[in-house]
């Protein structure tokens, strides 16, 4: 199930793991492990077979034109990467790739080899969810760990664990097969605004990041995404000033904390507004 091209060598690594797609709003975790991965340039050592995780009617191959003018595919990849930290007290290994539509027990159960072969004994994954949030503000984070000195970590920084109940994602079955072998691991996750769905969001990235930093006690050089999310902030707010019923609407998210839109068909229709509204942005973000 996972193909292992070399083996790295690293000191004792934590895993650090995010996946695309439902587990991914505003791309704030993918968008996180893809900063590193752009800024560090790790090794690319291993990945999911993806004929065996993906249905590829939901997780499509891109067509991509080369110099050449050639066309050729890239097909979905859960990748892992190998990022040695010397100025931190151990080294990750980056995973990233869309969620998987298949076998995750067995997926999750070859993630675990791997870290075990590895030396780890850290599992740690980064997710975001559509909430009723403005994005102006501090970042909303909870966080689960399995053993007391996580949660407590977690807790220390002002994360609590959630109370969802319900469907779940794949991260829900990796932190169960983390238990099952005896190892630790933990969850970040960020709630991002529920109007800016389609829409990549820097600034929740670095806030996941900031407490990835803090846990594992290592400097993930955050300063070009945090000065990007400043900068979407900044755009946000000049489209909003243009439209003061929509700015209204958000603010109102942001200091009633017991409005929600669903609730209220005017609210609905706003949001609706809103998000179209917004579109701009994200043909400005495709166009780049």
């Amino acid at each position: 199930m996972l193909k292992v091209h070399s083996q790295p060598t690293l000191r004792s690594p934590v895993l650090l793991c995010a996946l695309s797609g439902w587990p991914d709003a505003g791309q704030a975790a993918s968008g996180a492990i893809e900063y590193l991965i752009m800024k560090w340039a790790p090794r690319r050592f291993a990945e999911l077979d993806s004929s065996r995780a993906y249905v590829q009617t939901n997780n499509r191959p891109r067509s991509k034109l080369t110099r050449g003018g050639q066309r050729r595919l890239i097909w979905p990849t859960f990748a892992c990467y190998a990022l040695p930290v010397p100025q931190a007290p151990r080294d990750l290994v980056l995973l990233l790739g869309p969620e998987p539509d298949l076998r995750w027990r067995t997926c999750a159960n070859a993630i675990v080899d791997l870290a075990q072969q590895l030396g780890s004994d850290l599992v740690v994954g980064l997710g975001a969810y559509l909430a009723s949030t403005p994005h102006g503000g501090p970042v909303v984070l909870s966080g689960r760990g399995t053993r007391p000195e996580l949660r407590r970590a977690l807790s220390a920084l002002g994360l609590q664990d959630g109370k969802y109940e319900g469907p779940t994602g794949f991260l829900t079955v990796l932190q169960e097969a983390t238990v099952e072998r005896g190892m630790a691991s933990a969850s970040i996750w960020a709630a991002a605004p529920v109007y800016l769905r389609d829409l990549s969001n820097p600034k929740l990235s670095a806030a996941l990041l900031e407490i990835v930093e803090k846990v594992l006690r290592v400097d993930l050089g955050l300063t070009e995404l945090e000065v990007a999310g400043r900068d979407l902030e900044r755009r946000i707010d000049d489209e909003l000033a243009r439209r003061p019923d929509l700015e209204r609407f958000v603010r109102r998210l942001a200091t009633d904390t017991n409005f929600d839109p669903d609730d209220e068909p005017e609210a609905e229709d706003l949001l609706d507004d809103l998000e179209q509204y917004l579109q701009r942005l994200r043909d400005d973000e495709e166009d780049e």
